[in-house]
């Protein structure tokens, strides 16, 4: 991506087309900074912020288009979620209270016990959240019960459970295990993923879904919505 420098002048009266168009950019560049100030002068100016969240998510599917085409690499689309995380933070809070409850669903994710990695995790919660899902981000090292005590209590729609080291895998198994004991496991679609995790383990283990970044993560979400079919889903939902 080619960097770009935009610049804001407080006050500045700028046309809506620009200013959208500035904020795709920024995205689209993968600057955070740029993002965080477009983002501003939108507010600023007065125009929608949802119409603007529309703009930069255009953009931040691109980028991942652009990631699954091997097109651009993960520090890239990293920085593409930066941008959007840094961007979001200013016109969410700019939302009237009616386009504030128009959301997709509410996600629980984590990395389960035992895995301390969260660059990925970081990433996929950065990504449904800016497509327009309510994500609860527990971290990383998170017991099952924590998980699913926190799903119940939040009325999730979805838990989605990361594992980056082949021992702590079976803690994925484990949320699933709990759910199905309790009698809550038709509540919530389970996802899984990370860098050992195959779309065979998790069909082993009883989830609803596997996605294999953090763009199959949303268009996994997306699909399971669109189904219409209640968890625990007849077979794994795979992105390839």
């Amino acid at each position: 991506m080619c960097a770009q420098q935009h610049s804001f002048r407080k006050g500045a009266s700028m046309d809506k087309k620009a200013l959208l168009d500035q904020l795709y950019l920024s995205v689209m560049d993968t600057e955070p900074d740029a993002a965080a100030a477009a983002a501003q002068a939108v507010v600023d100016n007065g125009v929608d912020a949802l119409e603007a969240i529309g703009v930069a998510t255009e953009a931040v599917t691109k980028i991942g288009d652009l990631f699954e085409c091997g097109e651009l690499y993960l520090p890239s689309l990293m920085l593409a979620g930066e941008a959007m995380k840094r961007s979001m933070g200013i016109l969410t809070a700019h939302l009237s209270a009616e386009q504030a409850a128009h959301k997709k669903g509410k996600v629980v994710i984590a990395a389960v016990e035992g895995d301390i990695h969260d660059i990925g995790k970081n990433l996929v919660a950065t990504m449904l959240a800016v497509h327009g899902y309510d994500t609860i981000d527990l971290g990383v090292n998170v017991g099952p019960m924590e998980i699913v005590e926190t799903a119940q209590r939040e009325k999730a729609t979805f838990i989605a459970l990361s594992a980056l080291m082949t021992t702590s895998m079976p803690y994925q198994r484990d949320v699933v295990k709990m759910l199905q004991e309790m009698g809550t496991r038709e509540r919530f679609y389970v996802l899984v993923g990370g860098g050992p995790v195959t779309s065979d383990f998790a069909r082993s283990i009883g989830a609803d879904g596997w996605g294999l970044n953090a763009v199959s993560a949303v268009r996994l979400c997306d699909r399971l919505l669109e189904s219409g079919k209640k968890p625990p889903v007849d077979e794994v939902f795979l992105q390839e």
